[in-house]
């Protein structure tokens, strides 16, 4: 079987999330299953081509937008199995990051993504790949379904590809005016409110839903929850219209990035067997916030973009009390500048108590979910979430808002075989009488030590997701 895999993030080279990290575990796991794949993504200015030993191709694009052309190169690496394929144009990949720069999108990235998605449909034919399914990934590879039917340039192709289109957020939807129809050169009846239209304009994401053969999202409760007015971000209908062929998968970890056994990011590795380590990497945390080291303190961490999806608003509705219990807290992340400004405001008030890092690190963010005892994730929505399952490997119990991925992968202390705790309500209260259960559980160190090493026997390994993928892949295919 063969797949080509449509994604504008991949780790190591260009991710802002959950997106970035599936779109790097599941092909490696597929190509383990047998499975054949090739990544396509867009070239950024930010991605070191020496550092990941890019090697340029001898081809060269050539894609029609409307009436204009754009030309482009292509690169290439093959890693462990895996050849991803990336995308280049000047004008469109040339610039800092990959959405937007300095806190604000790109005014252009409808036609950024546009040539990225008619790229990939030429390289398909260009080359004669013949895959098997094309695994379309988020908005930004939204057109793809009918690029293969359609064609890129007004001409018919009928493509006989089958596709599974994969949404890793259904807030994020690809927005364009209607007069740039004209640009994707698509039949017109592709414009109509049963395909791209979407209260009088291109919805991109919509184009996926309805033309792909088959959907699927990040985990099973959320492919619930997106039905629903609640949660369906006004697109609920069309995904009930499609319920009969939308699936959900759980996301999966690559434990061989997160694992405190072997992570060379940790100050001491540690097992479920021997916590050692993990009080060395509380004390390192601790002493790296400018905290007290106190193993008697519960430490908490939280590792987020700091956007209202995140539940930053119920943080801050309980800050105070939090702070009050003399728990310390961490915080890592950025996001929207009123949320930024909020952290670091918290952390010149309470310097013993709260450290906000407002950044992307890596480093850190292992360091983290190695040294934290709790990790807060009150989200007010989450399509999957990866970091519970980081913290559960790490033994840092998750205490998580009961939906989409996190209602599907914690389990509650009170309940049987519990992991972390959870709370359903969507309020600041809520989310601090959770908090509030999990520090009177803390000082009880037999009882939290077992929750602690259940959480780390847990097994969300990316093996298991390639297999549900292959089935549904299988599945479109026949």
């Amino acid at each position: 079987m063969k797949i080509v895999f449509a994604s504008s993030e991949i780790v190591p080279f260009a991710s802002m999330g959950g997106l970035g990290d599936v779109a790097a575990a599941l092909p490696k796991a597929l190509v383990e299953q047998g499975v054949e794949v090739i990544r396509m993504m867009p070239l950024y200015a930010d991605i070191d081509r020496e550092k990941h030993r890019l090697e340029k191709c001898d081809a060269e694009l050539h894609i029609p937008l409307g009436n204009a052309w754009f030309y482009g190169s292509v690169w290439k690496q093959e890693c462990r199995g895996v050849t991803t394929f990336f995308i280049h144009n000047v004008e469109f990949f040339d610039r800092p990051g990959i959405y937007g720069h300095a806190g604000h999108g790109y005014g252009d990235n409808f036609e950024r993504f546009l040539f990225f998605q008619k790229a990939v449909v030429q390289l398909i034919d260009e080359w004669g790949l013949q895959p098997d399914v094309v695994h379309c990934n988020d908005w930004h590879t939204g057109l793809v379904p009918m690029f293969l039917q359609y064609g890129i340039d007004g001409h018919y192709r009928n493509g006989v590809e089958k596709t599974l289109f994969t949404i890793h957020n259904l807030a994020h939807q690809g927005w364009a005016p209607a007069e740039k129809f004209h640009m994707t050169q698509l039949p017109a009846h592709c414009y109509t409110m049963h395909t791209l239209e979407f209260y009088g304009e291109i919805n991109v994401l919509k184009g996926g839903l309805v033309a792909a053969t088959a959907i699927n999202a990040v985990s099973p409760s959320y492919a619930r929850e997106i039905q629903t007015w609640r949660f369906g971000c006004k697109l609920d209908g069309v995904l009930r219209e499609r319920g009969d062929v939308l699936f959900g998968i759980l996301n999966g970890v690559d434990y061989s990035r997160w694992n405190p056994e072997t992570d060379p990011l940790i100050p001491a590795n540690y097992s479920a067997a021997d916590l050692s380590g993990k009080a060395a990497c509380k004390k390192a945390l601790q002493e790296e916030a400018d905290f007290v080291p106190d193993p008697k303190v519960p430490v908490l961490g939280m590792i987020t973009r700091l956007v209202p999806q995140k539940g930053i608003d119920l943080l801050a509705g309980a800050i105070g009390r939090i702070v009050g219990t003399g728990a310390q807290l961490v915080i890592l992340g950025t996001g929207d500048r009123p949320y930024e400004e909020a952290c670091r405001e918290w952390a010149e008030r309470w310097p013993g108590q709260v450290c906000s890092w407002i950044e992307f690190s890596q480093e850190k963010a292992h360091r983290i979910e190695a040294g934290a005892d709790l990790f807060l994730m009150p989200s007010e929505f989450e399509p999957c979430g990866q970091n519970q399952l980081y913290s559960m490997r790490y033994g840092t119990l998750p205490l998580v808002h009961g939906v989409g991925g996190l209602e599907d992968s914690v389990v509650d202390a009170a309940e049987k075989g519990g992991t972390g705790f959870k709370f359903h309500e969507d309020s600041p209260e809520a989310f601090f009488q959770c908090l509030e259960r999990a520090l009177e559980l803390f000082p009880d160190t037999r009882r939290w030590r077992a929750l602690m090493r259940r959480a780390m026997k847990q097994d969300f390994s990316v093996v298991h997701m390639a297999k549900d993928y292959i089935a549904l892949y299988r599945k479109i295919v026949d």
